[in-house]
């Protein structure tokens, strides 16, 4: 579903990512964790097209980007871009709603101006995926009267209106109160059963160790180790590895 080979990006003049290497599998749950600043959110982002990379390539099903380092894309680029974007949905750290509409609006703006699909058959999707969240209830409620819990459920289910083939979440938790984590955790958890392609960014670790087909550990813009969830955990190989587990585990 996704291949990555010798990925090199450059950032303010740093090399932040020399040669990464990365296939994940149609159907597979791949949890990236790492300190903070390792890489995990701009690998993501290279992912969907959202950041440039200098050298390498990046397939997405069956959709090859290639060193895409131009400050003005051209044409073939940016459709290259917006067919990646297509097939790989993205839930952000920020929720990103459209404060002016309401939570049913803002699930199908993107089918509807994007797709040109059917309104009335894409406002029966979306009511499909506000039950799926447990908030049908409020779908014609607006952001700024939602909890963060159920603005980051909605754009969720933003995403998955537009029938990706593959869901990346960069730190999907990370703005939410602790008491509201457990409920976006549980809609990921939902679509991880569905057989959804997931790659995740996360620090919540009993959640990775959960999920996780294959847990990838990110430092300094390098893979250093990948395997289950119970080699990571348990019998990590790498000593930066064991370092950030005791820092993260034994706060």
């Amino acid at each position: 579903m996704i291949r990555v080979r010798d990925l090199h990006k450059y950032y303010d003049g740093q090399h932040l990512f020399k040669g990464i290497n990365l296939e994940v599998k149609k159907g597979e749950v791949v949890v990236l964790i790492g300190p903070s600043g390792s890489g995990k959110s701009t690998f993501l982002r290279c992912l969907n097209g959202l950041e440039h990379f200098q050298q390498g390539e990046i397939v997405v099903d069956g959709i090859e980007l290639h060193s895409l380092n131009r400050v003005r894309p051209s044409t073939k680029d940016l459709e290259t871009i917006r067919r990646v974007r297509l097939r790989a949905g993205m839930v952000f750290q920020q929720f990103n709603l459209f404060p002016h509409m309401t939570v049913l609006e803002n699930i199908i703006e993107a089918p509807v101006q994007v797709l040109r699909a059917d309104r009335e058959s894409t406002i029966q999707d979306a009511r499909m995926l506000l039950r799926r969240i447990n908030i049908e209830q409020k779908a014609g409620s607006y952001p700024d009267e939602l909890s963060g819990g159920e603005q980051q459920r909605v754009a969720i289910a933003r995403a998955l209106a537009m029938k990706p083939a593959a869901m990346l979440f960069d730190e999907p938790t990370s703005s939410l109160d602790p008491e509201m984590v457990g409920e976006v955790l549980a809609v990921i958890k939902g679509l991880v059963r569905e057989g959804m392609t997931t790659l995740i960014a996360t620090h919540e670790m009993g959640f990775a160790r959960e999920v996780a087909d294959r847990v990838v550990v990110f430092d300094s813009g390098e893979i250093i180790e990948t395997g289950s969830p119970a080699e990571i955990f348990s019998n990590p190989r790498a000593e930066r590895t064991r370092s950030f587990l005791s820092r993260v585990l034994n706060p």
